[in-house]
């Protein structure tokens, strides 16, 4: 047996996080995926945001030839778990929880192969069923991938050494919400109104509201949903218009940006809508 090389590298991006990467995803092997690469001398390494595969060159071979027509098609398959406390609420997520979860696999040939696809899919799918251990029903993992053999290269690395490792991509986006700035206490100037100083975004004029215990206070909206982020971009600033023509007056230089765990829902327009609350005290 030759020197263990690098196979497959699968990186996981995230939208929400400063890096880009995402953080404290658990990936554990599905169905035959880890008896197949111990017969195949195969080394699995994970960090929360990568997956990496190494093995000698010949384990390659060892894969393709180790199939059972019984087991339908052939591929590797891990369960995601997520386990970083703001990725449930930072992420962006299509799946409809619990019925379902994301099947992550390799999409359709294109230019952009390295890309992998993450498609809703319900639990009772027949090819989830049989990945899933009964546990698994009571607390779903995030995401389910699945990475069929036959869209590895078709030689290993000694026979086509430049198309190893294979490198791949799962990007995830960061959720998108209303923000709401809700204003506690004594706001008495006139025309208060929240700004964005890239100018891109437009805010609701104020209006009063109250918390689920009764506390009141002034909501501003933003106009459309933003993207959450650890560490947010956007500036914002409250200002005071006086009457007349005068210059607006900056009563907060920078407000605070959403964190992803104080989401709400209200409906806005007729709509159900996530919205972040951010509360600004005086």
């Amino acid at each position: 047996m030759g020197p263990y090389l690098p196979l497959l590298r699968i990186d996981v991006e995230h939208g929400y996080y400063a890096d880009g990467r995402c953080r404290g995803l658990r990936f554990v092997p599905a169905g035959t995926t880890a008896e197949r690469l111990r017969r195949a001398d195969a080394l699995v390494r994970a960090d929360g945001g990568t997956l990496l595969v190494h093995g000698p060159a010949e384990a390659v071979e060892r894969l393709r030839a180790d199939t059972d027509p019984d087991d339908g098609e052939a591929a590797l398959d891990w369960l995601v778990h997520a386990t970083d406390d703001d990725f449930a609420c930072g992420t962006e997520d299509p799946a409809d929880r619990p019925r379902e979860l994301l099947w992550v696999a390799p999409g359709a040939p294109s230019a952009d192969d390295a890309t992998l696809v993450a498609t809703p899919r319900a639990l009772d799918a027949p090819e989830v069923t049989a990945l899933l251990a009964p546990g698994d029903r009571w607390l779903p993992p995030f995401a389910l991938l699945h990475l069929p053999l036959p869209s590895l290269p078709a030689h290993g690395p000694a026979d086509n050494a430049t198309a190893w490792p294979v490198q791949l991509r799962w990007p995830l986006a960061p959720r998108a919400t209303v923000w709401k700035y809700c204003l506690f206490g004594d706001w008495p100037e006139p025309a208060l109104a929240v700004v964005d100083l890239a100018g891109e975004t437009e805010f609701s004029a104020p209006a009063p509201d109250r918390l689920d215990n009764g506390t009141p206070m002034l909501a501003i909206r933003s106009r459309v949903r933003l993207p959450l982020a650890q560490r947010s971009p956007r500036r914002f600033q409250l200002r005071s218009r006086p009457d007349g023509a005068g210059s607006p007056k900056v009563l907060i230089r920078r407000l605070p940006t959403a964190a992803a765990q104080l989401l709400a829902r209200e409906t806005i327009d007729g709509q159900p809508t996530i919205v972040s609350e951010i509360h600004v005290h005086r």
